[in-house]
């Protein structure tokens, strides 16, 4: 069963976007504690990164620094700007479509900085999260192995691909 996403486009237009920005860098910063890949971040270090989504007027700016993500409220162009349409960056977000052909098939767009828009793209393209060693990182050694063992058990990530792609 696929959930309609116009309660979320709703709540997304209700909301300012710099509440947005706040919220998005602290789940993006969360997420990333434990993660290997977090620290391909440094190459990105003091760059600016907007998120828009089309199909709601929202734009969401980040600055990348010390390996975490800042909302930054600067108006000037960032170095990295992605945009589409919310479902686009939903399959993006749930790995239900690789980077490549959300790009290529133009469903989301880039502009800025050329390296620097490719380099974030073949890290999300690349990216594998741990769910042992983020739960590890985030309560400790020996709650998170036994919870990271409860999560698998769940599959969380195959029933939130089967309400993305029904």
């Amino acid at each position: 069963m696929k959930l309609p996403l116009w309660p979320l486009k709703f709540a997304l237009r209700g909301i300012p976007d710099a509440v947005h920005s706040r919220l998005l860098s602290h789940g993006f910063n969360h997420l990333l504690k434990g993660q290997s890949f977090s620290s391909k971040l440094d190459y990105l270090q003091g760059k600016r990164l907007w998120l828009t989504i089309t199909d709601t007027g929202n734009t969401w700016r980040f600055r990348i620094q010390d390996g975490r993500f800042l909302p930054d409220q600067l108006q000037s162009a960032p170095e990295i700007h992605i945009s589409g349409k919310l479902n686009h960056f939903l399959l993006l977000a749930t790995r239900n479509e690789d980077p490549d052909t959300l790009f290529f098939a133009r469903q989301l767009s880039m502009e800025g900085n050329t390296e620097d828009g490719l380099y974030l793209k073949n890290m999300i393209d690349a990216m594998e999260f741990d769910s042992e060693a983020h739960f590890k990182a985030f309560i400790g050694e020996a709650i998170g192995i036994r919870l990271a063992a409860q999560f698998k058990r769940l599959d969380l990530g195959r029933h939130l691909n089967a309400l993305v792609n029904s």
